[in-house]
């Protein structure tokens, strides 16, 4: 499996996979669908890639125009492969990388994010508490791109949360939501 950037700055530049059992990137074609709806507010926008593997959404994002990015990981094999990875496409300067597990990054942070990309493992599918967490790190407007198993029940996921799924794509057996906060939180 080969993973590159697709546009921007950082274009066509390959990326290092961990070596990871279990390990999936999204696919180009899924990556690309994701930013043609994000379109051009990518630009000056503050991202959270959680989950972050190799760092291929947030160094997408950050090629295109993205201010800042954070990675988060919890794992250590992938922390080392996107700190290599925003080097090698010189985004050393507008990211910070941290391993940590997600839901104790989100509980932690004070940062207020534009864009929060989530790809997580497939068979890893208790996020609600994540979820109640993330309505303090999403500024108005922004948008969760939540990256799944088809099959997942997001409604049950969702529930008691200030969120609500607004589109939802699917490729092949995986499956992405745009999330956004509900009306009146």
């Amino acid at each position: 499996m080969e993973l590159r950037i697709t546009t921007g700055s950082a274009k066509n530049k390959k990326l290092i996979i961990p070596d990871i059992p279990g390990f999936r990137a999204v696919q180009e074609i899924a990556k690309s669908s994701m930013f043609s709806i994000i379109g051009d507010n990518v630009e000056g926008s503050v991202c959270l890639d959680l989950f972050a593997g190799s760092g291929n959404l947030g160094i997408e994002a950050l090629s295109r125009g993205a201010a800042w990015c954070d990675f988060v990981d919890g794992n250590k094999e992938s922390v080392e492969a996107i700190r290599k990875n925003v080097e090698n496409c010189n985004f050393f300067e507008k990211s910070s990388v941290t391993l940590k597990n997600a839901v104790k990054y989100v509980a932690g942070t004070e940062t207020k994010y534009d864009f929060i990309f989530m790809d997580p493992f497939y068979n890893d599918t208790s996020h609600t508490h994540l979820f109640k967490n993330l309505g303090n790190s999403l500024k108005d407007g922004g948008v969760i791109f939540y990256f799944h198993e088809d099959g997942v029940d997001i409604a049950q996921i969702l529930e008691k949360t200030p969120f609500e799924v607004v589109d939802s794509r699917k490729f092949g057996v995986s499956v992405y939501d745009v999330i956004k906060r509900k009306r009146g939180y």
